[in-house]
């Protein structure tokens, strides 16, 4: 998880100090954990794309791990092609529907500044200019756009996204636009087939799938095996030799997180039969949430600090962790 293996003292460094760096590496983009669904969404994205797909539209509820999971799938395809720069990645905000606005949005996710004065003309070509670039990167001539929030592109947005596919298509360069988002986005296409916009829907969203959470005890057990393997940090590359069951809870007599698994799992349920919520998965986030409240509040360091927590403790952080606060997890 870490960028080197290599473990480094902890002298003279406070383990007030250490906990805070974990914890916040734990709340951080940078750690992943490949649950089915991103695997699956992987296997999924790599084959549209060696296939030549136009894109495709990936929804969920919020929280679940939609973003990290497209920031995960984006890392794996510049490891297998070889290149960083084919792949950009954009997220979408609210906007008003200009050509320029269109333009300037992606050329600033390729880290570019926007001259302030810049025409949509002007921009149109430097970012096809780019794009052809780094499609030449590698020998496949591919260049993919990752869209996180994708459902905020309006109508005008995706013609302009065609017109871009039409002009690299003209110079043999596949473009893939791969589109994730909430629910809003699976509604957008159902719009857009209502109203017969089938040019947009036939380009870039006929490939569609639902992202889940962690969606049954295997793969929370997979989740916490995962977790057994971290270690406690000082930067995002300096790991000491204590694993978080080490250092949280050195009295743990030999347990792991993989031995709380099941009371992990119940105490979600327990939880969710509570709130009445009706979506089965896990999301990823409370997950999280819940074990950096146990380390803070159960650990050594924590105001209750005790040996190893219990299901009777891990539900208490699920509740603390806001899961089923919010009105999305009404809904399947």
């Amino acid at each position: 998880m870490y960028s080197t293996k290599e473990a480094v003292s902890a002298n003279n460094i406070s383990e007030q100090f250490i906990s805070q760096m974990t914890i916040r590496y734990l709340t951080s983009r940078k750690l992943v954990f490949p649950t089915k669904s991103i695997l699956d969404e992987e296997r999924r994205i790599n084959s549209w794309l060696g296939i030549g797909a136009c894109g495709s539209i990936t929804y969920g509820r919020a929280r679940i791990g939609k973003t990290v999971c497209m920031n995960y799938v984006a890392e794996s395809i510049r490891n297998q092609y070889g290149s960083r720069e084919m792949v950009i990645i954009w997220n979408v905000t609210d906007h008003p529907e200009t050509e320029r606005n269109f333009y300037a949005s992606i050329l600033m996710a390729m880290g570019y500044e926007c001259p302030r004065y810049s025409t949509a003309l002007i921009l149109k070509e430097r970012v096809l200019n780019e794009l052809i670039l780094r499609a030449h990167e590698t020998p496949f001539k591919k260049a993919v756009m990752f869209i996180d929030e994708a459902w905020k592109l309006r109508e005008k947005d995706f013609y302009w996204l065609m017109d871009l596919y039409n002009n690299l298509s003209g110079k043999d360069i596949q473009l893939s636009v791969f589109m994730y988002g909430t629910r809003e986005l699976k509604d957008l296409k159902h719009s857009f087939k209502l109203q017969g916009k089938d040019q947009i829907v036939g380009r870039f969203m006929i490939n569609e799938s639902q992202f889940f959470g962690i969606q049954d005890p295997k793969e929370l057990q997979f989740c916490m095996a995962s977790v057994d393997k971290l270690h406690v940090c000082i930067t995002d590359y300096e790991i000491l030799s204590d694993g978080l069951v080490d250092f949280y809870f050195p009295y743990a007599d030999g347990k792991t997180f993989f031995d709380i698994s099941n009371d992990f799992w119940e105490a979600f349920q327990s939880v969710r039969i509570q709130k009445r919520i009706a979506a089965e998965d896990i999301p990823m986030k409370y997950f999280i949430d819940s074990l950096v409240i146990c380390l803070n509040k159960h650990g050594k360091l924590g105001s209750s600090p005790i040996a190893f927590p219990t299901r009777k403790e891990l539900e208490s952080c699920v509740a603390l962790s806001g899961y089923g606060e919010s009105d999305d997890e009404y809904t399947k």
